[in-house]
């Protein structure tokens, strides 16, 4: 009995060790052991040093040596990596230019849960290192443009700055309905123009009307840029002129002969 016993303890380890390896096999697929040993190299770096918050680093030679490490993960690892790198998001200790940059290369990704931390870093109206929540914020595209829409109505004037500046590259309906909208509630002339460059750049004929009602603008820089934006989506005649310096009295004459131009069907070249 005991001979029988002993014999099945064999069998049983012998086939816990076929399924062992199966499972092994089937993990690690058809890499060879020098590839399994430099991704699992890889994720170390990643985990136990010094690469992510390296990505940050204003040192170019160190930031390029840590993004290689980055895409090298994604590579062998893409959903432990991005789990990693969105917990990180989370750290106070990790800098904000290193977030920023974490967020590009998720945004990079696709990686959608990206964009909350980068509204709220939009949100913030930081003037510092707005290049890099651009890029991460335009390579979301249209699908950034509701959270984007909302700093824009609802942020510091930086903010909305940043904000109506991301919606203007992003471009396409989405983002320039945003900018229609909060044009006539906006209290920045900087915002406005980013605004009426929007519409500038709407190829819709919708938009026309719009750029009419600017011409009544509080500030000159925002009412050359309706006008000239008009006359290159339209080539108004010749006899209907708009003089953005001229006394207020001359200007709301012009601007309402425009307007009844427009009302009787300009069409957009």
């Amino acid at each position: 009995m005991k001979s029988m016993t002993t014999s099945c303890i064999h069998i049983a380890g012998g086939l816990l060790s076929s399924l062992l390896i199966v499972v092994l096999v089937a993990m690690v697929g058809c890499k060879t052991p020098d590839q399994r040993t430099e991704a699992a190299n890889v994720l170390q770096d990643i985990r136990n040093t010094t690469v992510i918050p390296e990505l940050g680093s204003y040192d170019e030679s160190a930031r390029k040596k840590s993004v290689e490490r980055i895409l090298m993960s994604l590579e062998m690892a893409p959903e432990i990596t991005k789990n990693l790198l969105v917990a990180t998001l989370d750290d106070s200790m990790v800098s904000a230019r290193t977030k920023r940059v974490i967020c590009t290369i998720l945004a990079e990704e696709g990686d959608l849960r990206a964009l909350t931390p980068l509204t709220a870093m939009l949100a913030e109206g930081s003037v510092a290192q707005d290049d890099l929540l651009e890029t991460a914020l335009l390579n979301f595209g249209e699908r950034a443009v509701p959270r984007i829409a909302t700093v824009l109505a609802e942020g510091g004037e930086i903010a909305r700055r940043n904000a109506a500046g991301i919606l203007l590259g992003i471009g396409g309906p989405l983002a320039f309905d945003a900018l229609r909208a909060r044009l006539t509630l906006e209290r920045d002339s900087e915002v406005r123009f980013l605004c009426v460059c929007g519409l500038v750049q709407d190829a819709r004929s919708s938009s026309l009307p719009f750029l009419g009602v600017v011409l009544d603008d509080a500030d000159e820089e925002v009412r050359k840029a309706a006008w000239g934006g008009l006359w290159r989506r339209t080539r108004p005649p010749g006899h209907l002129l708009f003089d953005a310096s001229a006394a207020p009295s001359v200007r709301v004459r012009q601007a309402a002969q425009v307007r009844t131009w427009l009302e009787g069907g300009a069409v957009p070249l």
